[in-house]
């Protein structure tokens, strides 16, 4: 059955957007203005490189008769190529058909940035006192296309989410992205921002001014409970660790 804009999505990693834009996304526009695919080509380029360069260089000592020091590299080139492998699975634009349909707002024009907000938790969970409903994000744009430039301006976004904390019960990292970098239809980016709970635009400009004063993560996001108060989220201790790059 053929989803519409607003509706939920479809199940990706094991998790459904309650609320999507269902679009097949052009690619075109998407690699020319979407920052994280650029992000993610790279790092596809990278880790796809070392890993077939261990591999290569496993399978030349080997020949030179060195078993051991071969085998150690061609390990070695395992996780790296697994990793490589998995990258792609982010370059295919899912996030305009199934990530999460969220609003932000044009908050600076110099650098362009966009503020987003989205609600962090990973289901239906009560919220108890003091407990974090809400994440809020700064994206810097290279560009926003079919978007006036000014102050305010609503920016409909779709987002895929990353970690969680200790308990799994809130995203500890999100990736918003402005619809327009995946169409070039003013009419469904207008949808999109109908779909958007009227609520949630109105809340967006007081969180936006209450992200630059409050403490982010190391993702860059705030979180702020349902009395717009900000809290901190806790994250795994393997996860406060440095990370792969």
């Amino acid at each position: 059955m053929e989803r519409t804009i607003g509706e939920q999505g479809e199940i990706l990693n094991h998790s459904v957007a309650s609320r999507a834009v269902n679009i097949a996304p052009d690619m075109r526009r998407v690699r020319c203005y979407d920052i994280y695919h650029k992000r993610y080509q790279s790092l596809l380029k990278g880790w796809g490189l070392s890993g077939l360069a261990l591999l290569v260089a496993g399978l030349a000592v080997c020949w030179m008769e060195h078993p051991v020091w071969g085998g150690i590299l061609i390990a070695l080139s395992v996780p790296v190529l697994f990793i490589a492998a998995r990258i792609p699975q982010t370059l295919k634009g899912d996030a305009y058909r199934t990530g999460l349909l969220i609003p932000g707002i044009v908050t600076s024009l110099s650098p362009l940035t966009v503020t987003c907000v989205t609600d962090i938790r990973t289901g239906e969970y009560p919220v108890e006192a003091g407990e974090p409903m809400w994440g809020v994000r700064e994206v810097l744009v290279e560009a926003l296309p079919l978007h006036a430039s000014q102050l305010g301006e609503q920016v409909p976004c779709v987002s895929l989410f990353g970690e969680t904390d200790e308990e799994g019960s809130y995203y500890t990292n999100f990736e918003p992205r402005p619809l327009s970098w995946g169409t070039e239809d003013a009419g469904i980016i207008e949808q999109a921002r109908q779909a958007i709970d009227n609520d949630e635009w109105l809340i967006l400009p007081t969180l936006a001014r209450a992200f630059a004063a409050h403490s982010k993560n190391d993702n860059d996001i705030a979180f702020f409970d349902l009395e717009l108060q900000p809290v901190s989220v806790a994250v795994p201790e393997a996860a406060a660790a440095p990370q792969k790059p």
